[in-house]
């Protein structure tokens, strides 16, 4: 019986019909105060300032990504670096990227890569960079500058060639699970 209610829970998770995790927050960049705001991922409301004006040095900050770490990574355009902050507290770790390293020159874009690089659009320069996801270090221009016709980069994204399952896949799969359970326990439920 249990592992029929773990089977329900799961499947009305993959219909959509679960509510989205309480701990859902929306973090924002305010490039004017030189913060990154939290709000509550549900209502909107706001939390608090999760990186306080300034810390670190933050200077118009951009660009976010929670990396592999679990860090907060912010791009601050006015200092040329990207800045490390705990991911669960907002205190200042480091400059994970230091200022210009590699030729930065106006980040805006962060995101780590398949590969668990972080690549940093350096709007300045017309490239995409590439970083050591772990330490931070110069590997190179992944996109030369003015590439294909490059001017000022803003945001980065990667799309995996992997076919991912739609919700309605996953519900299908959920019920497929649920329907082979209960026909696995009514089999075992029926006298010998």
């Amino acid at each position: 019986m249990r592992r029929l209610l773990i089977l329900l829970a799961a499947s009305l998770l993959a219909l959509g019909a679960w509510p989205a995790p309480a701990w859902a927050q929306l973090f924002v960049s305010s490039r004017n105060t030189n913060q990154v705001l939290r709000y509550n991922g549900t209502t909107g409301a706001f939390i608090d300032a999760f990186v306080s004006a300034g810390l670190g040095g933050l200077d118009g900050p951009r660009g976010l990504v929670f990396g592999p770490d679990g860090n907060l990574y912010v791009a601050s355009n006015g200092t040329n670096q990207v800045l490390r902050y705990n991911g669960t507290t907002g205190a200042f770790i480091d400059a994970f990227v230091t200022a210009g390293l590699g030729g930065l020159d106006g980040p805006v874009g962060l995101v780590f890569g398949p590969d668990g690089n972080l690549y940093v659009a350096s709007v300045d320069t017309a490239q995409v960079l590439r970083y050591n996801g772990t330490t931070g270090a110069f590997i190179d221009a992944f996109v030369g500058a003015g590439s294909g016709g490059l001017s000022d980069p803003s945001f980065l994204v990667f799309r995996s060639s992997a076919s991912i399952p739609t919700l309605s896949e996953w519900g299908m799969i959920g019920m497929g699970a649920l329907l082979a359970s209960l026909g696995l326990w009514a089999m075992r439920r029926r006298p010998a």
